[in-house]
C-alpha cells in the first residue's frame, strides 16, 4: 500500500506545474481529480496502519480550516465559501500525507517529480510564443494559465533544478535538471510577469550560491549557463516583455502596481468593517464589489485570509506558512540556502498572487516541513487506532 500511495503523490506533484492543461468539465482539473483519489487512498492507509507523522505546522493548517467552515455561519456569500473550504480541506490532506510519507530517500523524488512537471509547463510557454498566441498583448503561458501565476510554478522549481544537479547520480538526471533553469528562464521572462522576473532574479541568486559552491566542470559549467541566459534574454525574448518588467521600479513608486492598490485599499476598507469575523472563506471579491464596482481578485495572500477570516484566521495562516520553515533554519548551510531561497519567492508570490487556494502554495509548504523534519529526524507521531505493530 505504501508504494501505491507514494506512486500516486509522485504523480500529483508531476501535473501540478501543468495541471490546468487537463480540465473536466463539472469536475475540475485532472490535478485535482487524481488528488482526490490519491487522498481517498492514501488516508485508507494511515487510518489502517493507525499512525499517523504529524507537524505544528498540520495543526495550524488545521485551526485554520476549522476557522474557514465556521465562517459559513456568517459568510455573505455561503456557496463561494462551501467550495473554497472543500478546496482548502483537500489541500490539507494532501499536506498531510506528503508530510506522512515524504521519507529523507522519497523527498528528492517528488521535488524531481515537481522539476519534471514545470519542464511540460515551460515547454508549452515557449511553444505559445513561437506560435503567437498571446493571453494578453505581448504575454505568453501554456494554456489555461495565467502568466503570473505561471511564472511563480516555473520559478518554485530552479532551486529544485539545481540542487538535485548536484545531487543526482543518474547523468540523465543531471541534465535534465541542469537545462531546466536555462529553459524556465526563458519561460519566466516571456511571461512578462514583473513579480516573476522578480521571484526569477532570487531564484538564480542560488543557482549562482550552488555554482559557487560546485568544482571544477560544474563552475565552467555554471559560468556558461549564466552566459546562455543573459545572450538568449538580450536576443530572444521580446522587447516588450522586458520593457513591460523594467517598469517594476516605476510601477512600485509613483503607479498602482496594476490596480493593487486600489484593490487593497478596498479590501482594508472590508477588513476595518469586519476585523474579528471576516466577511467568509473565498468571498474577498463579493466583499470589495461594491466599493470597487467590480468583483476584484484580491492579489495578495495576507490581505485575502484577513478580509475572509478576520485576524484569527490571518494569525493562524501565518503560523501555518511559518512553522514549516523553523526547522529549515537548523538544516546545513546549503539545504538552509535551498529552502530560504523557496519561502522567499513564495512570500513574493503572497504578496502578489492569490496562492492561499493554490496547490503549490501548500505543496511547499509540506515539502520544507518534511524535509527539515525527517533530515533532522524529529517527526511527531499520532497513535490514531492503536499502536503499529
Amino acid at each position: 500500500m505504501n508504494y501505491l500511495v507514494r506512486t500516486m503523490l509522485w504523480v500529483f506533484v508531476f501535473l501540478v506545474p501543468w495541471e490546468n492543461f487537463i480540465i473536466i468539465p463539472g469536475l475540475g482539473t485532472g490535478a485535482k481529480l487524481w488528488g482526490l483519489t490519491t487522498g481517498a487512498i492514501g488516508l485508507f492507509s494511515v487510518l489502517f496502519k493507525g499512525k499517523l507523522r504529524y507537524h505544528l505546522f498540520l495543526l495550524a493548517g488545521l485551526l485554520f480550516i476549522v476557522w474557514g467552515w465556521t465562517s459559513l455561519l456568517w459568510s455573505i456569500e455561503p456557496e463561494q465559501s462551501l467550495r473554497r473550504m472543500f478546496t482548502y480541506t483537500g489541500l490539507w490532506l494532501m499536506a498531510c500525507l506528503i508530510y506522512h510519507y515524504g521519507t529523507v530517500e522519497f523527498l528528492p523524488s517528488l521535488f524531481q517529480a515537481y522539476v519534471l512537471g514545470a519542464w511540460v509547463a515551460a515547454l508549452a510557454t515557449i511553444q505559445a510564443y513561437m506560435h503567437g498566441a498571446e493571453v494578453v498583448y505581448q504575454r505568453f503561458a501554456a494554456t489555461g494559465f495565467d502568466p503570473n501565476d505561471l511564472s511563480f510554478y516555473l520559478n518554485l522549481a530552479i532551486p529544485f533544478a539545481a540542487f538535485l544537479s548536484f545531487k543526482s547520480t543518474a547523468r540523465a538526471l543531471k541534465l535534465v535538471n541542469f537545462l531546466y533553469i536555462l529553459i524556465a528562464s526563458i519561460a519566466v521572462l516571456l511571461t512578462a510577469s514583473r513579480s516573476g522576473a522578480l521571484g526569477l532574479a532570487i531564484a538564480l541568486l542560488f543557482v549562482l550560491y550552488s555554482f559557487h559552491v560546485a568544482k571544477g566542470k560544474w563552475r565552467l559549467a555554471g559560468s556558461l549557463l549564466l552566459a546562455a541566459i543573459a545572450g538568449i534574454i538580450l536576443t530572444w525574448v521580446p522587447q516588450t516583455s522586458l520593457a513591460r518588467i523594467a517598469t517594476i521600479v516605476s510601477e512600485i513608486h509613483g503607479g498602482t502596481l496594476n490596480k493593487r492598490l486600489n484593490i487593497w485599499a478596498a479590501g482594508s476598507q472590508v477588513l476595518a468593517a469586519h476585523p474579528i469575523l471576516g466577511v467568509g472563506a473565498g468571498t474577498f471579491r463579493q466583499a470589495v464589489e461594491p466599493i470597487l464596482g467590480k468583483a476584484w481578485a484580491p492579489h495578495n495572500v495576507f490581505l485575502s485570509v484577513a478580509v475572509e477570516g478576520g485576524i484569527p484566521s490571518l494569525i493562524l495562516w501565518l503560523a501555518f506558512m511559518t512553522l514549516p520553515f523553523v526547522g529549515v533554519l537548523r538544516l546545513p548551510g546549503y539545504e538552509r540556502r535551498l529552502w530560504l531561497t523557496i519561502i522567499i519567492v513564495l512570500i513574493i508570490s503572497f504578496l502578489s498572487l492569490n496562492f492561499e487556494w493554490r496547490k503549490v502554495s501548500w505543496l511547499m509548504l509540506a515539502f520544507a516541513a518534511a524535509y527539515s523534519a525527517k533530515v533532522r529526524n524529529t517527526c511527531l507521531y499520532s497513535p490514531l487506532l492503536g499502536e503499529s505493530p
